[in-house]
């Protein structure tokens, strides 16, 4: 059954989120303390550098490779031809990556950082880029593949290792060793990845010409070019706010954003990667049948807001006290651009399971033209509103920009494929929604208020969400068994599942 496949790779991809969270916690608990708001705002820059210009090396292969190879899972022709040509890509574009970003240093220095003084490290950035796109493009495969397992184990393993080498360098260079903990990441990820989990795939043993590689090299770049714009535009615009208020508000106040923006993608990441590990490959599987692939859609958005929906009342509640906590109180400015940002993702968590329609049936040109939309909106939002709000206007920039993503999803699936909402995902993304706007109103009156707000919405829509969810479940693992188990030891058992009707 469909639904009980993405409550599996959720709970794993999400475990292993859970224990790459408390990672993250902890490493930036230690930066905060150690090099201040100053060194997460250069940590930010980088972090953002090295993104988007791994998204610029991978052209799209990573999103284009995925869907080609959950297409030929069962033609192992194919699925070494597609390997071999992301090989190729691996190497060629990675080093060319590597070269150009040393080159152009100094420029992207000043414009990212307002001085050169960093350039070199912005060069060195060039190394994690090609190691990044090792790593991803192998992830890619096991995507594909559908091996949630092992991409979970790459998650947590790369997660713990680039930590302790990461806070060992900061702790014997100060704001310096900054640099290594950018790179650690990536490196440790693409060994991973290679050696121990993507390296275990095997093929067929199928000569393959050199000409079959190229003519497949220019039709992965074809055909993810658009994905590649849509997911840099993804990486830009978090480095082009960083930008913006470097210039106006200086390096400590990008510092909070860089906070506030980190806790946002923590709790939302997990959802992000098991609709990758698990739900892509499966909508793209489904994508030809309309009945099966909505009916797909509909539960991933349910999942995402019950699961996701608990950790946004949550932050959303506990914010004043999280922010602190998880950083210093220096970090305090970060508390609203937190609250309002979590409020944004719970449009985006609805919304994001729509995009992959567009992606699983290949249309990337819809894609990329939504993704430009919400990028505009939250730029130009941040851009006027700077000057008036101060850092603020951060936060209120995205969350007004994800209802319009949200928006502009709903309508362009319904255009373009007839999707419609089920009433019963209509009516959790209300009621969380209803119970967001009230925490927040809360948090006007008393820090008091604003968590017994969050904290009870957080139970009683988080117990009846997931309740209704695995009641629909058939059959089930240790997780849903003793999730069952649990809501009949308190006398609100489940009633039993109906047949499946999606494979």
């Amino acid at each position: 059954m469909a639904l009980r496949s993405l409550v599996r790779s959720t709970v794993l991809i999400g475990s292993s989120s859970i224990a790459t969270t408390l990672v993250s916690i902890l490493r930036v608990k230690a930066l905060a303390l150690m090099v201040g708001p100053a060194g997460l705002g250069l940590l930010g820059v980088l972090a953002g550098i090295a993104s988007a210009a791994t998204t610029v090396a991978a052209l799209g292969s990573d999103t284009s490779g995925t869907r080609r190879i959950a297409l030929a899972r069962n033609d192992p022709a194919t699925l070494a031809r597609v390997r071999r040509t992301l090989g190729l890509i691996t190497v060629v574009h990675g080093l060319l990556s590597a070269a150009v970003l040393w080159w152009l240093r100094e420029p992207i220095a000043s414009w990212a950082l307002g001085s050169a003084i960093y350039a070199d490290e912005v060069g060195i950035v060039g190394i994690a880029v090609a190691l990044s796109l090792v790593a991803g493009l192998q992830i890619a495969q096991l995507q594909g593949l559908a091996r949630v397992g092992d991409i979970a184990r790459i998650n947590i393993l790369a997660s713990l290792g680039s930590t302790v080498v990461g806070l060992l360098a900061v702790w014997t260079w100060g704001i310096a060793g900054i640099v290594v903990l950018v790179l650690a990441q990536p490196a440790l990820a693409a060994l991973l990845a290679t050696h121990r989990m993507a390296g275990r795939i095997g093929t067929d043993g199928t000569p393959i010409s050199l000409r079959d590689v190229m003519h497949d090299w220019a039709s992965a770049i074809t055909q993810g070019a658009p994905y590649m714009l849509s997911f840099l535009m993804l990486t830009l615009v978090p480095l082009a706010i960083r930008a913006l208020v470097v210039r106006d508000l200086g390096i400590e106040a990008a510092g909070h954003f860089h906070a506030a923006w980190t806790m946002s993608v923590i709790y939302i990441g997990f959802l992000l990667n098991a609709m990758s590990a698990d739900y892509f490959p499966r909508l793209t599987a489904l994508v030809g049948d309309r009945k099966a692939a909505s009916a797909l859609v509909n539960d991933q958005v349910q999942l995402g807001l019950a699961i996701g929906g608990i950790a946004l009342l949550i932050i959303l509640g506990g914010a004043p006290i999280l922010v602190p906590l998880l950083y210093s109180s220096a970090f305090t400015p970060a508390v609203e651009i937190v609250e309002l940002q979590a409020l944004g993702n719970l449009m985006k968590i609805a919304g994001w399971p729509l995009a992959f329609i567009a992606m699983a049936r290949g249309r990337a040109m819809q894609f990329f033209l939504v993704e430009l939309a919400w990028s505009l909106i939250l730029l130009g939002l941040v851009w006027i509103g700077l000057p008036y709000l101060g850092l603020p206007a951060t936060g209120v920039a995205f969350a007004v920009a994800c209802a319009a993503f949200l928006l502009l999803q709903t309508m362009t699936a319904y255009v373009t494929y007839g999707f419609i909402f089920e009433r019963r995902t209509v009516q959790m993304l209300a009621l969380f929604a209803a119970a967001s706007v009230a925490t927040l109103l809360a948090a006007r009156h008393s820090l008091a208020l604003q968590m017994l707000t969050g904290g009870s919405c957080a139970l009683l829509l988080g117990l009846t969400s997931i309740r209704s969810i695995l009641a629909r479940v058939e059959g089930g693992g240790r997780v849903v068994t003793q999730t069952r188990l649990a809501f009949a030891r308190i006398g609100w058992p489940m009633p039993a599942p109906a047949p499946a009707s999606v494979g």
